[in-house]
Order: C-alpha cells, then sequence, then structure tokens
C-alpha cells in the first residue's frame, strides 16, 4: 500500500492555478484570484498560471476562446503578475500529454462518481438537463485533475466551490498510485480566502454575467461614475451586506494609510446615523478609477510591446512540457512493467 510521504520530493510545483479566457474581468475577479498570486510571488515558491483555454471549450467556441487567450494573459501582467517569478503557459499548448492522463485517469473512475460531483450537479440544477448538457462537462473535474497530476503540483488555490474538484484529483491520484506504484503526488489544498464582493445593486455576487451589477477591468471613469452613483448603500445608522462588501472593496484598493483611515471613519460615521453614504460613494469611485487607471495604462504598455506575451507563454511552455514529459516518463515506465 502506498503512503503519501514516499513521494513528497516528487512535487515539480509548488503553486498551480488555472483561468478559463472566457471574458472580460471584474474588480472582483482580481481580489478574488489574482492579488493572492501577486502575494505568492513575492514568496518565492515556485508558481504556475495556466490559461485553461481547453476548460473553456465546455461552454464556448473555440474562435472565441483562442481571441481571448492573449487578452487575459495580458490583464495578469497588468494587475501585478511578474512572469520572472511565475510560469504562464496554454493549457492546449500540452494538450497532447494533457490528453494521455485524462485518458489513463478516466479509467479509474466511474460514470456513476463523476455524476455525482457537486458542481456538475449544482450545474445541471441551474440551467441544464442530462438530455442538453454537453458532456465535457462530466469529464471537467477529471481534465482538471490532470492538469494538477500532470505538473506534479502541491499546493491548489481554490475556493469553497472547486472543493469536490480536488477530492475528484486526490482521489485518482490515490486509485492510480494503488494500482501502478508511488507516481503522482497528491496535492494539497489551499483554501482562498472568501471575499464577499457582491454585486453593486445588493443581489449575489459580483459576476461578469451581469454587467450592471459590476466593475470591470475595462470600464471607463464615465461607466464607473454611473455604476457607483446607481449602487445600492444602507439607511444612515445600518449595516447592510452590501454595504460591508462595499467597504471591503474601497479597503482592499486603497494604496495609503490616508485612504484605509478615512474609510473607517465613513464607517463610523455611517453607524453613528450620519449621512455620509454620497461622500462615500464619491471616494469609492475615486479609488476606483484611480486602480483602473493605473492597471489600464500598464496593460495598453504591455500589449503594444510585440512578441511579449509570446516569448511568456513560451517560457511557460517549455517549464509545463518538461514536467508533463517527465511525468508521463514516469508512467509509462510503470504501465509496462
Amino acid at each position: 500500500m502506498f503512503e503519501e510521504k514516499d513521494y513528497k520530493e516528487n512535487y515539480a510545483v509548488d503553486v498551480l492555478t488555472g483561468v478559463r479566457p472566457t471574458g472580460n474581468l471584474t474588480i472582483a475577479n482580481y481580489l478574488g484570484a489574482i492579488k493572492p498570486l501577486t502575494e505568492l510571488q513575492a514568496q518565492g515558491l515556485k508558481t504556475v498560471i495556466f490559461v485553461a483555454d481547453m476548460h473553456g471549450l465546455t461552454d464556448n467556441e473555440p474562435k472565441f476562446i483562442k481571441a481571448n487567450i492573449k487578452e487575459i494573459i495580458a490583464d495578469y501582467l497588468g494587475l501585478g503578475i511578474d512572469p520572472k517569478k511565475i510560469f504562464i503557459y496554454v493549457q492546449s499548448d500540452i494538450s497532447t500529454e494533457l490528453l494521455e492522463l485524462t485518458m489513463l485517469l478516466l479509467r479509474h473512475i466511474t460514470i456513476a462518481e463523476l455524476l455525482r460531483v457537486p458542481t456538475l450537479k449544482d450545474k445541471l440544477k441551474q440551467n441544464q438537463t442530462p438530455e442538453n448538457a454537453n458532456s465535457l462537462l462530466a469529464i471537467y473535474p477529471v481534465l482538471m485533475a490532470a492538469d494538477i497530476l500532470i505538473q506534479r503540483s502541491k499546493f491548489i488555490p481554490v475556493g469553497e466551490d472547486q472543493k469536490s474538484h480536488i477530492e475528484v484529483t486526490k482521489l485518482l491520484a490515490r486509485r492510480f498510485n494503488t494500482k501502478y506504484g508511488n507516481l503522482l503526488p497528491i496535492p494539497e489544498m489551499q483554501l482562498v480566502k472568501p471575499l464577499k464582493i457582491l454585486g453593486l445593486k445588493g443581489f449575489g455576487k459580483m459576476s461578469k454575467s451581469d454587467p450592471n451589477n459590476a466593475i470591470f477591468l475595462t470600464d471607463t471613469p464615465e461607466i464607473i461614475s454611473k455604476k457607483i452613483k446607481g449602487a445600492e448603500t444602507a439607511n444612515p445608522g445600518e449595516m447592510t451586506p452590501i454595504l460591508e462588501s462595499h467597504f471591503l472593496l474601497a479597503r482592499e484598493l486603497c494604496v495609503t494609510e490616508e485612504e484605509s483611515e478615512r474609510i473607517n471613519q465613513f464607517e463610523i460615521d455611517h453607524l453613528l446615523g450620519k449621512k455620509v453614504m454620497g461622500e462615500f460613494k464619491v471616494f469609492l469611485e475615486m479609488i476606483i478609477v484611480n486602480f483602473l487607471s493605473s492597471f489600464q495604462e500598464k496593460r495598453a504598455l504591455i500589449l503594444k510591446q510585440d512578441g511579449l506575451i509570446e516569448e511568456i507563454v513560451q517560457q511557460g511552455k517549455n517549464f509545463a512540457l518538461k514536467n508533463a514529459k517527465d511525468t508521463l516518463i514516469q508512467i509509462r515506465i510503470s504501465l509496462n512493467k
């Protein structure tokens, strides 16, 4: 029987995370997924980001996905990801190796088990049925497991909604190791601190599927102003989830101690019953506009540099492909024993 401690040294990557190139990102996407990565890169961990274009095919056309790959990479670079410290690659650049491992892993999970994965069940409850759902949804967790295992990744930062996928990954790795030997290191979940950034209108989380309820990274100052003016707040003296979200957004985006102190004062004054929400909205708009103006300027400069993104992706591909080939060599040897 295998013991996980036997192959802890087989890790090739400290942190692995993926992003689907499926449209414009929101401020909430930055705070929940990208800002934590900028903090990780300062710790010297071997971190890898992959653009999950193959995953994007579950609910998008290939031409749409392809058109968004360069855009999403420019977003991440403009938001502070340093390609000298973090590798970035495109998932389909190692598709041959990835699909081989996916096929091998599929042998170790049943159809019934796939149908019980909570994320699939939730998706079907929302707007799909087994009769009209894309079958890629069913194997999504196995392809995700292959993403993680082929890079021999140690930590996977995920939110609560992705925990079941990591459990599938660990299950498959253990089953595979039990049958073929200690080949695949078991990844560890790194639960990302949930940030409750709600939609501006006060319902649901901020999502790119509802443009009027979210701040996009591409929004102009004029659009931001209009959205913030129409945002829900609360009556003087009351603290509601939506107002908590607005204060959280301001705190996460502010850059000086003076700004932080002013946010605290707005909250104190509001809870004392003072009418400060109009002034707070003006301040929140300023914080967001300053952040996005700086980001948009950096992003534009990145896109103007011919070949920069292509060079970054090629470096990431070289790294990811070496890991993938090394993993498959070990697997093939064991399968043929």
